[in-house]
Parts: C-alpha cells; sequence; structure tokens
C-alpha cells in the first residue's frame, strides 16, 4: 500500500504513527525508515522553487497537498527528522557526479545521505557533489515553531 495514493486523512496518520514508532529507534533506523517512507511519494517535475522557501508549505500543508517534487519530497525528509528531534539535519542542492541536479537531506555531517538513490540512506561526502547550495533549515525549523 502506497500511504500516498491515500487520503489525507490516512497520509496524516500514517506519517505520525512513522515518528512514534521511530521515537526510541537509533539514528540510522531513523534516517533509513524516514527516507523509505517519503521515497513511496510520486514525483512531479516541478513543485516547489528554492528561491520560494518563505513560501513553501508546512509539513501538514504538504501531505495535503500530496505533490511533490525532488524539493518537497527532501523538504518532507527534513521535517520529519526535525520533529523527531534531530539536531544535524542539512538539506542541500547539488549536481551529482554525472551533473544531474540532486536535493539531499543529510545528517550527522552527511553520514546519512537521503533524497539521493531510492529506498537507500547512502553514506559519502559532500566533496563528491559539486555547485552545493545550502537551504537553510532554520527557517524550516520556524515554520514547524522549533
Amino acid at each position: 500500500m502506497n500511504v500516498f495514493t491515500l487520503s489525507f486523512d490516512t497520509r496524516l496518520a500514517e506519517w505520525y504513527d512513522l515518528r512514534k514508532s521511530l521515537q526510541e529507534s537509533d539514528l540510522e533506523n531513523v534516517c533509513i525508515e524516514v527516507d523509505k517512507f517519503w521515497q513511496q511519494c510520486p514525483l512531479n517535475n516541478y513543485y516547489l522553487h528554492p528561491h520560494d522557501i518563505k513560501d513553501w508549505p508546512t509539513p501538514w500543508q504538504l501531505l495535503h497537498d500530496n505533490t511533490y517534487c525532488y524539493y518537497s519530497r527532501g523538504l518532507g525528509i527534513v521535517y520529519t527528522l526535525l520533529l523527531l528531534g534531530i539536531k544535524d539535519v542539512d538539506f542541500f542542492s547539488a549536481k551529482d557526479y554525472n551533473e544531474v541536479d540532486v536535493v539531499l537531506a543529510t545528517v550527522d555531517n552527511a553520514k546519512y545521505v537521503m533524497n539521493y538513490w531510492p529506498n537507500s540512506v547512502v553514506n559519502t561526502e559532500l566533496s563528491d557533489f559539486s555547485n552545493i547550495k545550502n537551504i537553510s533549515v532554520d527557517y524550516l525549523k520556524n515554520k514547524i515553531g522549533q
């Protein structure tokens, strides 16, 4: 069952259950499960633009809108990690070694890189990417009242 094909109430409940189930989990498992949850969402080419961050949705709006691009999927990952109390979260846009645009959510100084390979949390160096642009996690924390 893909939660992103179901009703908003179901998506919201499943997202809550995910966070609740991970409260006592180790960091690696949290990253794997959060990435696995958000990798299910169907992707559109465009939904959010990094220059419009002030207009980006809250996590509840994101689940309600149910429209995802690489930025919004990464945003869902970041929001989930922040609400779980993970402190060392970063959000970047970059180009990978094939010059493909990527949007990355990272934890623990990029020990865990999410929103990159489908259903896989990779351990890589940010130096493996080029044209790295930071997306303010502090601004996103304000959107969820942290």
